[in-house]
């Protein structure tokens, strides 16, 4: 946001303050506009499911799918104007990002912060505080002292929200929304996918979902990420006696310049809103250091890790909380050799029987009731101070 449009920003949201508070507005964001997805998504779609009068304010930017969001949720550009009373004068704001200003909140005003990592391989927030800029740790440190609850689903992300992002309000373990999806019916989901991409039904998906490198180029990144597609497309149907397409998703901070060739047995994820939706469509998940693999293991322990630059990104990258070699119940391979042979080796009964041991480990709770029991938690804040 350029200077003169903070200023404006900051100056609307101080006036607006002056207004009176909309008891059942709720302002939502996911990733600074990027459109109907993620936590917020989820308990958006239950929250309406139970009170189809709510005022749901949505922001979006310029490249947001307008077209995904049910009808009864009003869209207002990210960073406008607009936005800024909307904001002032809503009663619930929801967010997964730390550094999208809001503006100063009213003592009236509820704050759920749902994070959009969860469970993951790297370093952040204070943990990571050493490459992180000195903005970025400002913001978030602000965004904590206005957050009233946070969602957690484990005691693993419990703790590291405690230890990690400077809050010391309250964290429910409550799941998190965007995995009841996997608790659910898979085929028609499957179906959907599918028939965007036409993809034919008896085919299955490989999903390929790469991290993002902050400090290499998108040149260099992408190099990183790339591998023999028609080879390991072939390798999982000789494993697994199947047909199968390869979906590459990659990470939203390098697809806006890329984009994937497509062909019939390769497609381009990013052109898929609902990265959930993906997973659960999903026979097999390989990615590097994504925290989609601790959302994938709900479903599946299909899970191949590979990272060509794995001790490049240990040494230039913000640091891992699990060495992704060692510490996980999924195979690793830094070479595409390896994860061929990971591929053919793989072995359900002894990935599972360690996928199962870890899940208990972290003390993990999804059990696909959380859109549920966060939608309840703002519905009784609404009704309460009515």
């Amino acid at each position: 946001m350029s200077t003169i449009k903070a200023i404006l920003f900051r100056s609307v949201n101080f006036f607006s303050r002056r207004r009176k508070i909309n008891n059942e507005k709720i302002v939502v964001d996911n990733f600074f506009g990027r459109g109907f997805g993620d936590n917020p998504k989820y308990i958006v779609e239950q929250l309406l499911a139970m009170n189809s009068n709510l005022n749901i304010v949505w922001l979006v930017n310029d490249n947001a799918d307008t077209k995904q969001f049910p009808c009864n949720v009003m869209l207002v550009k990210y960073g406008s104007l607009r936005s800024a009373y909307e904001l002032a004068t809503a009663h619930v704001w929801i967010d997964n990002v730390k550094n999208n200003y809001k503006g100063v909140k009213r003592k009236e005003q509820f704050y759920l912060q749902t994070w959009h990592g969860g469970m993951g391989f790297k370093k952040v927030e204070k943990a990571a505080q050493d490459s992180l800029s000195a903005e970025y740790l400002k913001d978030s440190q602000r965004d904590s002292k206005q957050t009233d609850l946070m969602i957690s689903d484990s005691q693993w992300v419990t703790d590291n929200y405690r230890e990690n992002f400077w809050y010391s309000g309250e964290i429910k373990k409550t799941g998190l929304p965007r995995n009841d999806i996997f608790y659910k019916g898979p085929g028609k989901i499957a179906e959907k996918v599918k028939k965007f991409y036409d993809i034919d039904e008896q085919s299955e998906i490989i999903l390929y979902a790469p991290t993002f490198r902050a400090n290499m180029s998108i040149e260099e990144q992408l190099k990183v990420c790339s591998f023999n597609e028609k080879r390991l497309v072939k390798a999982f149907e000789h494993k697994f006696n199947k047909k199968f397409v390869l979906i590459k998703r990659l990470h939203p901070n390098i697809s806006n310049f890329v984009k994937v060739n497509e062909t019939d047995t390769v497609k381009d994820g990013s052109r898929y809103t609902d990265m959930q939706e993906l997973l659960v469509a999903s026979f097999a998940l390989i990615t590097d250091f994504s925290s989609c693999a601790f959302d994938f293991m709900l479903k599946s322990d299909k899970i191949f890790l590979y990272a060509k630059d794995y001790k490049r990104f240990l040494s230039k990258e913000r640091g891992m909380l699990f060495d992704p070699a060692h510490d996980l119940p999924f195979s690793f391979a830094d070479s595409e050799t390896g994860l061929l042979s990971n591929i053919e080796n793989f072995d359900n009964k002894v990935t599972k029987h360690k996928l199962d041991a870890f899940k208990k480990s972290v003390k993990l709770i999804d059990d696909g009731k959380a859109s549920k029991r966060v939608a309840n938690i703002i519905l009784n804040k609404i009704r309460n101070e009515e």
